[in-house]
């Protein structure tokens, strides 16, 4: 799986499992460095009916090679033996804290929420599906692991108490090697399947502070909160035919990229390689 961050400003690359989820991670931080992660993600109700299946497939084809244990337990959205194991991934100081079941119209899934006493020891993976219940499962496994792109931090106590967010950097490289190219005849047929593959699906990775920022050189601040990445994909989808022109760009660099996602309804993402944020 590709970097959110590089995920964002390369649009138009193939679809991942990402696609399939609604994830949004706030973090909540107090002026003496503590805080709280709240983590909600949400998958698809058919994609979830089709883990099931697979689920129960891999454990049938086990159980008739008659391999001991092949009747594991069935795919679950949240686990929370996974999302208290997850902490530790975290860093130093990280503990579970709760999480509960989250259902809307189309989707499943859970919100889970971490404590942590320095946010200086906090490590968070900007990649989704991470804590995603159920990943042990052969089903989900079939994705591939997915590569772990943290965020790191530097935070000084103060009035103003300073945050330094160190964002993971792409590497600049020519994008348009990394795509098919779509045949003219197909463009229209290439749209509806991205629009299909891309409906609903939104992330977010967003600092909320205690208190009011005075000084930051974040991108998107509103209030007290820092926006370092957001992709609301039904927002991109309500403009066809700047979603198809994003799809079918073929920019050389990351720099070409960012042009082409300036200002676009539904993309919010951060692109210096590190973000300050003093707040009191």
């Amino acid at each position: 799986m590709k970097s959110l961050r590089t995920f964002a400003l390369a649009i138009f690359a193939a679809c991942t499992f990402s696609a399939c989820l609604q994830e949004e991670k706030v973090i909540n931080l107090n002026t003496d460095g503590s805080g709280t992660i709240e983590e909600t993600m949400v998958m698809n109700k058919e994609i979830i009916a089709q883990m099931k299946q697979m689920a129960e497939g891999f454990g049938a084809l086990a159980q008739g090679k008659g391999k001991a244990g092949a009747a594991a337990a069935p795919f679950q959205v949240m686990d929370e033996a996974k999302l208290r194991d997850a902490a530790a991934g975290m860093g130093e100081g990280v503990t579970f804290v709760s999480a509960k079941p989250v259902s809307t119209a189309t989707g499943e899934g859970f919100s889970a929420v971490y404590a942590f006493t320095d946010i200086n020891k906090l490590k968070v993976d900007q990649n989704p599906g991470e804590n995603l219940g159920g990943a042990n499962n052969p089903a989900v496994k079939l994705g591939g692991k997915a590569k772990k792109e943290p965020v790191s931090f530097e935070f000084t106590k103060g009035a103003p108490a300073t945050l330094t967010v160190k964002l993971p950097q792409p590497k600049e490289r020519d994008l348009s090697k990394e795509r098919a190219q779509v045949p003219e005849q197909g463009q229209d047929m290439a749209m509806m399947m991205m629009q299909q593959m891309f409906k609903d699906m939104k992330v977010a990775l967003a600092i909320e502070v205690a208190g009011r920022i005075v000084q930051t050189n974040a991108e998107y601040k509103d209030a007290s909160r820092v926006t370092l990445l957001e992709l609301d994909f039904n927002k991109v989808l309500a403009n066809p035919e700047k979603f198809k022109a994003l799809s079918q760009a073929q920019p050389k660099t990351i720099a070409e990229a960012k042009t082409l996602m300036k200002g676009v309804d539904g993309i919010k993402a951060e692109t210096q390689p590190s973000v300050t944020i003093k707040f009191q």
